[in-house]
């Protein structure tokens, strides 16, 4: 299946996030590990973050789940790097991109 049809059937099928102007958004995933003790105020701190759609505290090998969204891919490593790991308390991060089509 070539890229264009892939696309317009994901898009079809809402697979792929809209902005309320009909703009394609980018968006990502970001693993949080933090300090012991310090989980629900980089909870907080992340989920009052503009970009940030949803937050959830984990049990496991990470922490804290923090759902973003932004213009660009760009962006997206942007903030993170210059929002979500300036947080005190925020010991490392991983980020999962999600498919662009």
């Amino acid at each position: 299946m070539y890229a264009s049809s892939l696309h317009s059937e994901y898009q079809s099928e809402q697979l792929i996030r809209k902005d309320v102007s009909g703009l394609y958004m980018s968006v990502g995933y970001v693993l949080v590990n933090v300090e012991p003790g310090s989980e629900v105020n980089v909870f907080n701190a992340a989920s009052s973050l503009s970009f940030v759609t949803d937050a959830n505290l984990l049990f496991g090998d990470h922490d804290l789940i923090v759902k973003l969204e932004a213009d660009n891919m760009g962006d997206i490593a942007r903030l993170v790097v210059e929002s979500i790991r300036a947080i005190p308390g925020v010991l490392n991060t991983k980020t999962l991109a999600c498919a662009e089509m």
